[in-house]
């Protein structure tokens, strides 16, 4: 079975380093992203199974990411990283595309978890 991808989309440095360490020690081949721009990139153009994504982003939002990527794929689980705590705000994610939300700060857990919910492809087809 391939090892399954896990893209990370975060402007700090130290969150993606954490979420990457937890990634691959859950099994995951770990790619990264800073920004949005690259996300998609990424997206377009290697296999991706999940995609971790923070919401408050310089150059494109989480919610800009996750709305673009949409427009190409419906598939792919995008797990969003936010401060946020406003409903409102939060049904705007759910209502763009998202699958699930981690509130920040986080928890190691929480990311092992919702790996852990992630089918591989051919599960899930």
């Amino acid at each position: 079975m391939a090892t399954r991808k896990l893209l990370i989309v975060d402007d700090m440095d130290s969150i993606r380093a954490l979420v990457a360490a937890i990634g691959r020690d859950a099994g995951f081949e770990v790619l990264q992203a800073n920004n949005g721009e690259q996300a998609l990139f990424s997206c377009q153009t290697l296999d991706v199974d999940v995609v971790i994504c923070d919401q408050n982003m310089p150059r494109m939002s989480g919610e800009a990411f996750v709305a673009k990527l949409r427009e190409a794929d419906t598939r792919t689980p995008v797990i969003m990283l936010t401060g946020e705590t406003d409903r409102d705000k939060i049904a705007a994610l759910i209502a763009v595309g998202i699958n699930g939300f981690i509130r920040k700060p986080f928890k190691p857990e929480q990311i092992y978890q919702a790996l852990a919910r992630i089918k591989p492809r051919a599960a899930a087809d």
